[in-house]
């Protein structure tokens, strides 16, 4: 069976009851350059990691810059422990829960640490400002190795 990542678009025809008067939905699959589009404008994700052998969920502030994303920790965080130098995902959404209209993007990629004073591309780097109290010193990268996105639009007929 192919993946979802390589299924055309598909229509998803809207249900009744609850639903009723909402669009047709098409669901569209984004490619790359799409998908770092809407990354660029992220601020906030859930990054998804392996915790002693189980999966765990985190919120986390993300920036993009050069094909990796980065993310602000602390000293002794779990991002610290469980995520670094590791295969990561990350997720990020936006979608209007009245019309159901909006999008999705998913990667996946090994992370490290970005240390001080380091660059991408040879650019310095913005880190993002962390909005959970604390310091945030540090900043986990993520290299963008899998890039998968969708869109959820009306049905043009």
């Amino acid at each position: 069976m192919p993946s979802t990542d390589q299924q055309p678009d598909v229509a998803v025809p809207s249900t009744s009851g609850d639903d009723e008067g909402l669009p047709e939905l098409n669901v569209r699959v984004l490619d790359r350059a799409e998908c770092l589009a809407l990354l660029a404008t992220a601020q906030i994700g859930q990054l998804v990691f392996t915790y002693r052998a189980m999966p765990d969920v985190l919120p986390v502030n993300v920036s993009l810059a050069d094909d990796v994303l980065l993310i602000p920790f602390a000293n002794g965080s779990i991002i610290e422990r469980a995520a670094r130098n590791t295969v990561v995902a990350f997720h990020v959404d936006k979608i209007d829960e009245a019309t159901h209209l909006g999008w999705s993007v998913n990667v996946v990629g090994r992370s490290f640490e970005l240390q001080e004073g380091d660059s991408l591309a040879g650019r310095q780097v913005n880190r993002p400002r962390a909005w959970m109290p604390g310091r945030h010193d540090r900043t986990l990268a993520v290299a963008l190795e899998r890039v998968t996105g969708r869109c959820l639009e009306p049905v043009v007929k």
